[in-house]
């Protein structure tokens, strides 16, 4: 059986902090826990590059929304490095491969809908 584990998204508008680490590290447990097991483990998440948050951030510092947002994705990405987290992808809702994945899935809930 493959186990799926979908970690919580930070926006990329600020430093990391307890409440986030918080709310992923369980995911990071259980994700381990099942690989002890002998489980197959797809455990994902990423940085959320868009939205109000983002563009405030980047209105205050004068800079582009993108560059806020890579700054703060890279230091997620160092971040979890650094404290071991286990993901098996860690990526960014702007990045294209991410943009696939969505519509593919969105095809798919479509035509399950229509099969109900």
């Amino acid at each position: 059986m493959t186990i799926f584990i979908g970690g919580a998204w930070p926006y990329a508008n600020g430093s990391l902090h307890l409440g986030h680490l918080a709310s992923l590290l369980p995911g990071d447990i259980l994700a381990r826990y099942y690989r002890l097991k002998g489980e197959k483990v797809l455990y994902v998440s990423g940085s959320d590059c868009h939205g109000t948050p983002i563009a405030l951030r980047a209105k205050e510092e004068n800079v582009e929304a993108k560059e806020i947002a890579d700054n703060y994705h890279r230091e997620f990405k160092d971040s979890f490095e650094k404290l071991g987290f286990t993901y098996d992808l860690y990526t960014r809702t702007d990045d294209s491969f991410h943009h696939q994945k969505v519509k593919e899935f969105g095809c798919i809930i479509n035509v399950v809908k229509k099969k109900l």
